[in-house]
């Protein structure tokens, strides 16, 4: 990736937020390599980053909006499960910036009261978001596989694999978030949290993929 390469990404909302993202976690996942007080620095810089992220997603009410309404009308002619997941998944999703955009609000004593509660709700909708998109990448996956072996050009399997092994990586991507997801809950399904290191490795995972996708996109 050249110099111009970089900067067109940068330039773009989703390339820098992409770009946040992905250092974010990847500093935590090199903290057992530095020594303590490197190791305090790189997660007090790993926190920022996360702020700066949050403080951007202040904005995205409207570009959600937009995108969900898109949604909407684009999901005429899809098998009828992936339909209403996707629904379902934009409506949990345009629900989940007000909330996130309340509990910032509350720590910064904008308004009264505890954000607590959500915080954990943010957390909450998040983590149904991530489910749901991976039940609809499973059964996206299955239809696939249906076509595949109905499929009689050589051209049309190899497309067909193309867009399999992606909503592959959406599975996988989607799972790594949702890991660190479940161990952020008060109540997580696991008696000990996951060291420093494992939540940035699991989060640079969702990021490189995150990226890759990003890129290939452009």
């Amino acid at each position: 990736m050249g110099l111009e390469d970089i900067v067109s990404v940068l330039e773009t909302y989703r390339g820098r937020e992409k770009t946040m993202r992905t250092l974010q976690y990847g500093l935590l996942f090199v903290t057992p390599l530095a020594k303590q007080n490197v190791r305090v620095a790189l997660e007090t810089i790993s926190s920022q980053i996360g702020t700066a992220r949050l403080i951007l997603r202040l904005f995205d009410d409207l570009p959600m909006l937009q995108y969900s309404l898109s949604c909407f009308k684009e999901n005429k002619g899809k098998d009828t499960l992936v339909r209403w997941l996707e629904v379902v998944t934009t409506v949990v999703d345009q629900l989940y910036f007000p909330v996130e955009h309340l509990a910032w609000a509350r720590d910064m004593k904008v308004f009264r009261g505890s954000s607590a509660s959500l915080w954990h709700a943010s957390l909450l909708l998040w983590g149904l978001s991530l489910i749901l998109t991976i039940l609809r990448s499973l059964r996206v996956i299955s239809l696939m596989k249906q076509q595949h072996r109905q499929a009689a050009a050589k051209e049309d399997k190899d497309k067909i694999e193309v867009l399999y092994r992606r909503e592959l990586l959406t599975v996988i991507m989607q799972a790594a978030d949702l890991l660190n997801a479940l161990n952020w809950m008060p109540r997580r399904p696991w008696t000990k949290p996951f060291l420093v290191w494992q939540v940035g490795f699991l989060g640079l995972v969702s990021s490189l993929i995150g990226f890759s996708k990003f890129l290939s996109g452009q």
